[in-house]
């Protein structure tokens, strides 16, 4: 956080007031900002060897043998930036894992099965609110989709119609 700005997350207890040195994630831009700020700490890897997220970030690396490389490029990074990782939040050497509802495997990105099972379970759509919901779930698996643009338009045109549902 710039120390112009610590006065204004000021905040007081029975004792005394108090404001944050560095920028806590309930402030109205905080993800935003710091994934802008990622993205620029970031740039050289980002889509090489890494994808970042706010906070979350995923190192691939093509070859078994690259990835420990790849590791050290990311914490030298990170640490000429001034920025720290929780080591506890760390996990290495994962075969598969979940990125952004995602599973990350050797082979990619694969759909979760998990939001697959939500789809597949739900009922019809019998109201304009789960139709939504319907589309928006959808939404989250169209890369995995042959042609979900032309599935899901009449799903949009029974929103713009505003269709009675049986």
């Amino acid at each position: 956080m710039h120390p112009k700005d610590e006065s204004k997350t000021t905040f007081m207890d029975k004792v005394a007031n108090y404001y944050y040195k560095v920028m806590p994630f309930g402030l109205k831009n905080v993800r935003a900002t710091y994934q802008r700020l990622m993205d620029q700490i970031l740039s050289p890897m980002l889509g090489r060897n890494i994808q970042a997220y706010v906070y979350d970030m995923v190192v691939m690396s093509k070859r078994e043998d690259q990835h420990a490389t790849d590791l050290e490029e990311l914490f030298a990074t990170i640490e000429g930036c001034n920025q720290k990782l929780n080591p506890e939040k760390c996990v290495f050497i994962v075969e598969v894992g979940k990125f952004l509802g995602f599973l990350l495997t050797k082979r990619g990105i694969e759909a979760n099965l998990d939001k697959c099972a939500t789809i597949i379970e739900m009922r019809s759509p019998t109201n304009v609110k789960e139709l939504q919901q319907l589309i928006g779930r959808m939404a989250a698996l169209s890369c995995f989709l042959s042609a979900s643009g032309k599935k899901e338009y009449s799903y949009f045109q029974c929103l713009k119609k505003n269709n009675h549902f049986a």
